[in-house]
């Protein structure tokens, strides 16, 4: 299933984003098209996955959440 094109916009924003976390989420998401609770902890050593995902929100970047 092939992803689809970045949005230009969205892709304007990813390039202004400079904080560790924030990017390896962002990366993560791009590359596998979601991101678990499981695999921030265990790939990245993020205990709390809000934190992550509001730094990724805090930057601009939309984001979908799911329980």
């Amino acid at each position: 299933m092939p992803a689809e094109p970045l949005n230009p916009k969205l892709k304007e924003l990813i390039s202004k984003v400079k904080g560790k976390r924030p990017l390896a989420v962002i990366q993560h998401i791009l590359k596998h098209g979601f991101v678990t609770t499981e695999e921030l902890d265990a790939l990245y050593g993020y205990k709390h996955a809000p934190r992550a995902a509001r730094d990724v929100r805090e930057n601009g970047i939309p984001l979908e959440t799911f329980r």
